[in-house]
């Protein structure tokens, strides 16, 4: 059966323009690991990316506790696809993305599929965050803002509030937006990640 299109194949034939790794203009991934995180925080921009398996050269390895108190590591969570969003309470564009983000979570968990995800927090106090996923209703878990520590183990690709990275089932970085995102790109991203992973099977990843 032939594998359905990318994501980005989909946007670029509604003719919605999505900018990818090549781009340098400060955003992109090549470019945010040459600057560290050197910037302050920024809104994001809507920037979609993508890398296929053979470009896909950066591991993230994140590790830290949870609002809750719980100890939590991707290297828990190999061989499976990981959705890292990094938000916070005082983020407008976070508080809208939660119901796409906890509407994907919820359908990958439903279906059974290798999918999991975990915030993490930034300059938000445990209560507040704590609080924060109560009334909005958020399933997974989040890591705690520990002065910084956690959020660097993202290599500075995650400057802008929110950013939303997904990891292959190897850990390494597959595809990220920076900015807001909704539930259908989300899904479209994860699932061209699954359809990626070994032993994968092209018409089931479909959500």
């Amino acid at each position: 059966m032939m594998r359905r299109p990318s994501v980005l194949a989909l946007m670029a034939a509604a003719g919605i323009i999505a900018l990818t790794g090549c781009s340098d203009d400060g955003t992109s991934i090549n470019a945010q690991m040459r600057q560290g995180d050197q910037k302050g925080y920024v809104a994001g921009t809507g920037l979609v990316e993508q890398l296929p398996p053979q470009e896909r050269t950066t591991t993230i390895d994140l590790d830290g506790t949870t609002l809750d108190g719980q100890s939590w590591s991707t290297s828990e969570h190999r061989g499976e696809v990981l959705v890292i969003n990094v938000w916070g309470s005082w983020c407008g564009p976070c508080v809208a993305e939660v119901p796409d983000l906890e509407q994907v979570a919820t359908e990958k968990e439903d279906a059974g599929q290798p999918v999991q995800f975990i915030g993490v927090n930034v300059r938000d106090t445990v209560p507040n965050a704590t609080a924060f996923q109560k009334v909005h209703g958020v399933s997974y878990p989040s890591l705690v803002d520990d002065g910084g520590r956690t959020l660097a183990q993202l290599k500075g690709l995650a400057v802008a509030r929110p950013t939303t990275m997904i990891l292959d089932g190897q850990g390494r970085l597959a595809a990220r937006v920076n900015g807001q995102v909704n539930a259908s790109t989300l899904r479209g991203l994860v699932d061209d990640v699954l359809a990626d992973e070994p032993g994968a099977d092209p018409a089931g990843a479909t959500g």
